[in-house]
């Protein structure tokens, strides 16, 4: 039996990360993937450098379009065929660095194969036993699957064979499920020329954004013809149709030939032999784990969608700094938390959020005040034409509202994801309100929206009675 300082299972985002940081510290490491085709994981392989990739594409389809506007003819849809060896090639040029062969030209044992545990420290692999000091489970997790009469007679997608299979585009398509796969994807295939009818079983798509954002990205969903079904169920399909029952029992019924489920995701526990592990489940099947990332085994700490909470790559990648802050600094080590977590669905326009929601401040309270911004003033939103977005900033509830400093944020816009990342680095450096809003930005970025949300703020703080004092010392002094 080989012994190791690490085993890593999964060669995800944490997977990835971890055995790079074990391995640059010098400590002898293994890394297990039961398949040498997943490395990178679900990002790599059925998520973000994919989609992204799709979406950019469908941005191209969708400004041509625009275009028309302005004396461009444009007509056809989509090759999916095409499409899609492109961005096959793309994960392949990505794949070259994280792959076997890669990790093992910098010295990572590499093991393809099943991992399962036969005791408390010891995994197997096809037979072969390895041991170490500590064993990290990143194995990520699984689009959920869900059973609908009729599935046997439509082509059925999910994140997982989408970016390989769909090389025709569908006619009309149906997407279940009204989260950020579902949205990212139902706008893209609409840009490609499919006729998309999103089935949501919530009341509005994005259910855990602000309501107003949700309704924005739905109107201009709405306007670039793809058809919104909330509170409702695909009941079945049937000669070529998608059976749909809303939450007032009445039933629609649509034409139908591939349907992509996007209804959320499970984490990866099947053949671990976890028990054997001594590791437990919660009643909801994820892996228990306390504040710290470990499991009821205490040689055995879990990372990435395998925790359960914010399948994030980037969830992941804060996982794997925090863990290994508190391998190596057991003393001052720190509990794992979401607060400082953000996130985007990059439909167009993107949908950004960072911090902790209007909701959990209220539930943990922490005492808030909340600045609200509308572009429809924003000289470079009416240039680009989207007026229609909106942002909103939290800030902490200091009564010297120059000293405020950033809690959370939300904004909805084309590239809302890159806007907000100077908000979220001026919450972590803790800085003040009345510095922000004295930056000078150059006319006319789209950041000036920022700004112009923090001048809002600001606006409080300049009453009638300090007008009045800055008129006499005009007046005195002129």
């Amino acid at each position: 039996m080989k012994k190791y300082d690490v085993i890593v299972i999964g060669a995800g985002s944490a997977g990835l990360g971890s055995s790079g940081v074990a391995n640059m510290l010098g400590l002898n490491t293994l890394l297990i993937e039961k398949d040498e085709n997943n490395f990178g994981g679900d990002c790599t392989n059925f998520g973000c450098v994919p989609s992204k990739a799709l979406i950019h594409i469908a941005h191209q389809f969708h400004q041509a379009r625009l275009a028309e506007n302005f004396g461009l003819k444009v007509s056809g849809k989509a090759d999916m065929g095409r499409i899609l060896d492109h961005v096959n090639a793309l994960q392949d040029h990505i794949k070259k660095t994280e792959d076997a062969t890669a990790l093992r030209a910098h010295g990572i044992d590499v093991v393809i194969g099943e991992a399962s545990f036969t005791s408390k420290k010891v995994i197997s692999v096809d037979g072969k036993a390895y041991t170490a000091r500590l064993i990290l489970l990143c194995t990520g997790s699984s689009p959920r699957k869900i059973a609908i009469e009729g599935m046997d007679q439509v082509t059925v997608y999910t994140n997982e064979n989408i970016f390989f299979d769909c090389r025709k585009l569908p006619d009309h398509f149906v997407v279940i499920g009204g989260g950020p796969i579902g949205c990212e994807l139902g706008q893209v295939f609409s840009r490609f020329g499919a006729k998309v009818t999103i089935v949501n079983r919530g009341d509005r798509l994005l259910g855990k954004e602000p309501e107003k954002v949700s309704k924005i990205l739905e109107s201009v969903f709405e306007k670039e013809g793809i058809r919104i079904i909330n509170n409702a169920e695909v009941s079945k399909f049937s000669s070529g149709k998608a059976h749909i029952m809303v939450s007032d029992q009445s039933e629609i019924e649509i034409p139908c030939d591939a349907t992509l489920i996007s209804v959320g995701r499970v984490v990866n526990t099947k053949g671990l032999n976890l028990d054997k592990g001594g590791i437990e489940l919660t009643e909801k099947g994820k892996i228990k784990v306390d504040a710290y990332l470990q499991s009821t085994n205490k040689k055995v700490y879990v990372l990435g969608d395998a925790v359960g909470v914010y399948m994030f790559s980037h969830g992941a990648e804060k996982m794997v700094r925090q863990l290994w802050r508190n391998l190596l600094l057991p003393i001052f080590k720190k509990k794992n938390t979401w607060n400082d977590l953000s996130w985007v669905t990059f439909t167009d326009p993107q949908v950004a959020h960072f911090g902790l929601t209007e909701k959990e401040l209220q539930t943990q309270g922490i005492p808030h005040y909340r600045q609200d911004q509308n572009f429809e003033h924003d000289d470079r939103a009416i240039v680009q034409d989207y007026t229609y977005g909106t942002m909103s900033v939290w800030f902490d509830g200091n009564k010297n509202i120059g000293q405020k400093r950033i809690l959370s944020g939300s904004m909805i816009a084309p590239q809302a994801g890159e806007l907000v990342q100077e908000l979220e680095l001026a919450k972590h450096a803790k800085i003040p309100a009345k510095k922000l809003e004295n930056r000078v930005y150059p006319y006319p970025v789209a950041t000036r929206i920022n700004q112009k949300t923090l001048r809002g703020l600001m606006t409080n703080t300049r009453t009638a009675w300090k007008f009045r004092i800055a008129r006499k010392i005009f007046r005195f002094l002129y």
